[in-house]
């Protein structure tokens, strides 16, 4: 796959950063700013989020907000009044699956799904490689559990320790957002109610791949 056809394809990528929700399990850090814009070495998420994209030449990105929403338009305004970076009010009650609806009925094209709380330095040029190669599928992006603790096997019987690891991959792979999709897959969207239940079907529907993040 030639970095000619994955510079194409972002020509007509939409990129929908999902910054609504009230952020609750970080109060009271959450009670004056939204999530996205918690700061981290003084940083904003959000900022690191939008740079990232930045640097693999991303250009059209809509963040859908809700929660404290004047200020992440503010912030946008201020950090990237030259860039194509549009802020949509999709509400702050709005489900996530009610976001994407809001800006996928609207557009056409393919759309990169972010989380406007996680970071990520995944490599955006690999991923569209990657969809590319299974066009006919939604790809999402995971990254495998790691235990934070030194793991024992232990014998039932007599309590023995048969062996030891430290910190090791348990085989599990979380959704690290970054998902792929286009409008076909955009248009059966208003047949569910939550995200989770729209990616359960097209999981059981063998409609979806996964792009596997190494941290690198």
């Amino acid at each position: 796959m030639s970095l000619i056809n994955i510079s194409k394809f972002k020509k007509n990528l939409t990129v929908i950063i999902l910054c609504g929700g009230k952020g609750q399990r970080l109060r009271p850090l959450t009670y004056d700013v939204p999530k996205p814009l918690v700061k981290i070495k003084n940083k904003a998420i959000l900022e690191y989020i939008i740079d990232h994209l930045l640097k693999f030449n991303v250009q059209n990105i809509i963040i859908a907000s809700g929660y404290k929403n004047q200020l992440i338009k503010n912030f946008v305004k201020k950090n990237y009044k030259d860039k194509n970076i549009e802020v949509i009010d999709t509400g702050v009650k709005t489900s996530i699956l009610g976001r994407i609806k809001k800006i996928t009925q609207k557009k056409e094209g393919e759309f990169l799904i972010c989380y406007g709380d996680t970071l990520v330095d995944i490599n955006i040029n690999r991923l569209i490689k990657f969809y590319l190669l299974n066009k006919k599928k939604i790809v999402i992006s995971s990254y495998e559990l790691k235990s934070s603790f030194g793991i024992l096997n232990i014998n039932k019987k007599n309590n023995s320790v048969i062996n030891f690891v430290e910190k090791p991959n348990l085989g599990i792979w979380f959704n690290i957002g970054y998902i792929l999709i286009s409008d076909k897959f955009c248009k059966i969207l208003k047949n569910f109610k939550k995200f989770e239940n729209f990616l359960d079907f097209l999981s059981k529907k063998k409609l979806m791949k996964s792009y596997k993040h190494l941290g690198r």
